[in-house]
């Protein structure tokens, strides 16, 4: 069948609205489908922790509760693994990265921190750091290499008080301010960039202070810092804890 241009023409433009209406419906199923997709966490540390704290390790403690939160898949990985279990196939079966390291920063391997913050910063990767994994090479990297230290610490175990500084925040949902029987003390200045967002304030009764809780958005990705995490205390049974954790992975995952 013979059409000449002008009708050709008149035709098209009468389809485009349709063809726009049918894209965005496509979009928005493919979009629909990616927010009912499992978030895929990936519980990361060095194994180091005290079997007498944490029998099943800090990676364990983490991923028991993180496992029967619905819409959470858990795996778990750690430093002696090959590739330091962050191969680039078990990153990209990852939305989320919790991190925990103290003692063994300097032994992951330059290629697989990169391979972390690429992805960080290309928004296929949220990166939750625990206590001092925030002297952690992927964490220093993506904070612009500044040195991510508190300016004192001491470990005595005295009890930490939490204050919920952002309660509006999706980190803090369903927390109050709340009390940690024992733990170990960071102070102000913390050495980090300016946050997105202050969510935690912990002090001690000495009277130092430090913020706790905080987020940043790096490129199209999200980083979250929660301070808490000793491996010389039960501190990651804590209700709260637990809570503010599953919080935090579905903020990192874009999720909240």
């Amino acid at each position: 069948m013979h059409v000449d241009r002008r009708s050709f023409v008149r035709t098209l433009m009468h389809s485009i609205p349709t063809i726009a209406v049918a894209r965005a419906l496509r979009a928005d199923d493919q979009s629909s489908k990616g927010a009912s997709r499992p978030i895929r966490v990936r519980i990361w540390s060095e194994g180091l922790a005290a079997r007498s704290v944490y029998p099943d390790g800090i990676d364990g403690a983490l991923a028991g509760p993180l496992g029967r939160t619905a819409d959470v898949e858990v795996a778990r990985a750690s430093l002696d693994q090959p590739e330091a279990g962050l191969s680039d196939s078990a990153l990209d079966a990852t939305d989320v990265l919790i991190w925990w390291g103290r003692y063994r920063h300097d032994e992951v391997p330059d290629d697989r921190v990169e391979a972390v913050v690429e992805r960080v910063r290309a928004g296929k990767l949220g990166l939750l750091a625990l206590y001092t994994s925030c002297g952690s090479k992927p964490f220093r990297r993506l904070m612009n290499s500044m040195p991510c230290e508190p300016g004192s610490w001491r470990e005595d175990g005295k009890p930490e008080f939490v204050t919920v500084r952002s309660p509006e925040h999706p980190i803090a949902r369903g927390i109050g301010s709340f009390t940690i029987p024992q733990s170990d003390m960071f102070s102000e200045p913390f050495a980090v960039p300016e946050p997105e967002s202050v969510v935690l304030v912990s002090n001690w009764e000495r009277g130092e202070t430090v913020r706790s809780g905080l987020t940043w958005s790096v490129d199209k990705g999200r980083i979250a810092y929660l301070r808490t995490g000793s491996e010389s205390y039960p501190i990651l049974f804590h209700p709260s804890i637990r809570q503010i954790v599953s919080n935090a992975v579905f903020w990192c995952a874009h999720r909240s």
